[in-house]
C-alpha cells in the first residue's frame, strides 16, 4: 500500500510557495498538515491546508483611503475642536497600523491624534486647539497617513481649517 509522510507532503506544499516567492510573488504561503498523527497516515488524513501570509506584501493594487468626519471645520481662538478620521481600504491593508500627521496647520494650532498611530479598518479623533493669539483666517490643511510597514503606503485629504476671533 502507498503511504504519504505529512512532513512530505508539508515540504511538497512549500516549495512552490519558495519558488514563487523568489520569483518576486507578492503573497507568502504556509503549509500545515490537516491531521498528523502517524495512526491516520491514509492519503485523505495526509491532507494540507495552505493558506496566504497575514499581512504579506500588498498587491499593486492595494489602496486605502483616509476620511475626515466633518471635511471643514472652524475653530475659535482659544478653543478646540475634534475630527472623526477613518478608513476605507482593500481586505490586504486591514488591520495595518498607520502614522498620522497634519501639515500646514496656521501659527499657534496644534494637532493631536486618539489614539496616535491609528489601525486601518478602524478609527482615530483629530484633536485641533487653537491658542487664544491664534490669528484668524482660512487655512489649506492636510491630514496624512502612512503604514508602519517595510513597504510604506501613504494617502493624505485635505481639511479646511477656519479660526475665528475669540
Amino acid at each position: 500500500m502507498f503511504r504519504v509522510h505529512p512532513r512530505t507532503l508539508l515540504k511538497a506544499a512549500l516549495l512552490p510557495a519558495a519558488l514563487l516567492m523568489a520569483a518576486g510573488g507578492a503573497q507568502a504561503a504556509s503549509a500545515s498538515p490537516a491531521s498528523a498523527s502517524p495512526a491516520s497516515a491514509s492519503p485523505a488524513a495526509a491532507t494540507a491546508n495552505v493558506t496566504s501570509g497575514v499581512h504579506s506584501a500588498p498587491s499593486p493594487d492595494s489602496y486605502y483611503t483616509l476620511r475626515l468626519s466633518p471635511a471643514s471645520v472652524t475653530v475659535r481662538a482659544g478653543y478646540r475642536t475634534r475630527i472623526a478620521v477613518s478608513f476605507q481600504a482593500t481586505a490586504d491593508l486591514r488591520g495595518t497600523a498607520v502614522a498620522l500627521s497634519v501639515s500646514g496647520l496656521p501659527s499657534g494650532v496644534t494637532a493631536s491624534f486618539s489614539p496616535s498611530t491609528a489601525i486601518i479598518g478602524g478609527r482615530s479623533v483629530l484633536t485641533l486647539t487653537a491658542a487664544s493669539s491664534s490669528a484668524p483666517g482660512a487655512f489649506a490643511v492636510t491630514v496624512t497617513a502612512i503604514t508602519l510597514s517595510s513597504d510604506p503606503i501613504g494617502t493624505s485629504t485635505p481639511l479646511g481649517l477656519t479660526v475665528s476671533a475669540p
